[in-house]
């Protein structure tokens, strides 16, 4: 049996997504090119030599299912390794949809119980940091920890009630925690990155269910086991990126095009699912004779033509002649056709842009030292007519009718939204 299990919570649902979550979860969200979210937990979990893990998911979880499969590609798949999907379920005794992230711990308590290991990691599937979870896993038992919870100090500046905080005493036991408070109590912010020993974790979620406190393991669950149980902080000084809301995410973005690569892919060995769009099938990228392309970056099979700039572009994006690309983010496959104008983007997969439309606000506005406009979001396969005008801060979405049958929502040649 493992010493270590993993549950990785993946089947939530974020609003601050807009059209990018309307049909998949958080965790299944592309990024920097042809990586997804989950790819930093489940890499992370690889390089730590963590070898059994649940994958908890509900909320749109086919693309998720689809990318993830059996943990081939993380090397969670073969003889003495397991990655289990775990979804909601109909049993002999009272089950749901999970409602909360208690909730869904303690509907999976048996996958836990049947691996028996000493402890159990909890994770987001939806956080980007790269982390050895075995120096942890090692301070936990070292120190009788009943929990622990990683976590970071924030500058004053960044804390806001997106987050919970602790407030620890000298030797790094936490003796108050907060829950996304309205004023943040202190600076120390938990990373929803836990180690619970087993019979610590069943016995808090059992005992939550019964009393009926709630579903949300950070709300209803944690604040009681401080003061009654030994729980600890463990500091961590790397990287990590919470992604609130999309500005966050394009952020993110821009972070892998800066010198210095705060997040940087390659150094942080993420893995993926090669298989996907057949990514290990597609050709370097090419940059024709007339194309510029500055602090972009490129996937293979893109084909360039016109200008790129500051951008990040997925598998098979392809940009045609005279067609320039600003500030943006372009998903697997989308098509900007000649001529077409592209500012502050972030556009699903498949999405085409007719010739000579503008999306987002005027480049001039951009570089005359305006204020950043809001993103325009475009959702999977829409379709931009010839010449059409969307205008900033827009979300554009192709609808799926009764029956799952696709609404078209295009516009039309010289339309202006």
């Amino acid at each position: 049996m493992p010493s270590e299990v993993a549950m990785i919570l993946a089947g939530g649902h974020m609003d601050g997504f807009g059209v990018l979550t309307r049909y998949r979860p958080k965790a299944a969200l592309p990024f920097g090119g042809f990586y997804r979210l989950v790819d930093f937990a489940l890499s992370n979990l690889s390089h730590s030599e963590i070898t059994h893990a649940g994958l908890i998911i509900q909320y749109q979880p086919a693309s998720l299912i689809e990318h993830v499969g059996v943990g081939q590609s993380w090397d969670l798949h073969g003889i003495g390794r397991l990655l289990k999907i775990l979804p909601p379920y109909v049993g002999p005794h009272t089950t749901d949809w999970f409602t909360g992230t208690a909730d869904a711990l303690y509907q999976n308590l048996n996958f836990v119980e049947d691996l028996a290991p000493r402890d159990v990691l909890v994770l987001s599937g939806e956080h980007i940091y790269k982390m050895d979870y075995r120096p942890l896993l090692d301070y936990h038992r070292e120190r009788g920890a009943d929990i622990t919870i990683v976590t970071k100090t924030f500058p004053p500046e960044r804390c806001s009630r997106r987050f919970g905080y602790v407030r620890c005493d000298a030797d790094n036991e936490i003796i108050e925690y907060y829950e996304k408070p309205d004023r943040p109590p202190t600076n120390i912010v938990s990373m929803g990155v836990y180690v619970f020993r087993r019979e610590a974790l069943a016995d808090c979620l059992t005992r939550n269910a019964e009393e009926k406190r709630g579903h949300n393991l950070a709300i209803d669950v944690i604040p009681f086991m401080v003061g009654s149980s030994r729980v600890l902080a463990y500091p961590f000084d790397g990287r990590w990126e919470y992604l609130e809301d999309i500005e966050a995410y394009f952020q993110a973005h821009q972070q892998l095009l800066q010198p210095d690569r705060p997040i940087d892919l390659l150094e942080w060995e993420v893995m993926t699912n090669m298989s996907d769009r057949g990514l290990a099938r597609r050709v370097s990228a090419r940059i024709g004779g007339a194309a510029e392309v500055q602090r972009s970056m490129l996937s293979p099979g893109c084909e360039i033509e016109g200008t790129v700039t500051n951008s990040v572009l997925s598998p098979g994006v392809v940009i045609e002649r005279d067609a320039v690309v600003e500030d943006c983010v372009l998903m697997h496959d989308c098509v900007v056709r000649r001529g077409a104008r592209l500012t502050r983007v972030v556009a699903d997969k498949d999405v085409e842009f007719g010739a000579n439309c503008r999306i987002g606000a005027p480049i001039a506005r951009r570089r005359n030292g305006a204020a950043a406009p809001p993103l325009t979001l475009l959702g999977k396969g829409v379709k931009i007519e010839s010449g059409a005008e969307v205008t900033a801060g827009r979300e554009i979405v192709r609808e799926r009718g009764r029956g799952g049958a696709v609404t078209e929502r295009a516009f039309a040649e010289g339309a202006v939204l």
